[in-house]
């Protein structure tokens, strides 16, 4: 009665009926970036630089959605190739990241540790530390990502895209 009264709009229970595919979403956010890059490159010319606002705007999607969907790549990417979910959309994304916190918490932290070890070592000696340390931050991942890899609930999420994709897909025209 109150939200009649002052003109309030409800609220709507609706989930988003149409949400973006990861493809989709991870093809947009490199289009984005290389609109950004290539005007970021004209600076000798006469033109303006081009803003992230602006290439967002050529993308037709908002720069909101855009930075929120390379973090969820980001963090993504720390556990598992985000290639292997292409069919799926950013929902499943996200809820992966939220089941599976503590495996990117713990990624993310070994990756900021390398990457401040790397800085350090970097200024005493550049050739053999670098080689030393960038071995090291492969295998820290790469042992992560295996972990997660065998994870049961990775496996039961791969053989559900499997099944998905060996079904018949009906067509409405």
């Amino acid at each position: 009665m109150l939200n009649q009264v002052q003109g309030a709009v409800p609220q709507s229970t609706k989930k988003r009926v149409k949400e973006r595919s990861v493809l989709d979403a991870l093809n947009r956010v490199r289009e984005w970036r290389r609109i950004y890059e290539q005007g970021k490159c004209q600076q000798n010319t006469n033109q303006p630089r081009i803003s992230l606002q602006e290439a967002a705007n050529q993308v037709k999607i908002p720069k909101k959605t855009l930075e929120d969907y390379v973090q969820i790549f980001t963090k993504v990417n720390l556990i598992c190739r985000i290639e292997d979910f292409a069919n799926k959309r950013m929902g499943f994304l996200r809820k992966l990241i939220q089941k599976h916190k503590a495996y990117i918490k713990t990624a993310a932290l070994i990756s900021k540790q390398i990457k401040k070890e790397f800085i350090h070592v970097k200024k005493e000696d550049p050739f053999q530390s670098k080689i030393k340390i960038e071995f090291e931050h492969l295998t820290s991942i790469q042992n992560i990502k295996e972990e997660f890899q065998s994870n049961e609930a990775i496996q039961e999420v791969k053989q559900e895209i499997k099944e998905e994709e060996l079904q018949p897909k009906l067509i409405f025209s």
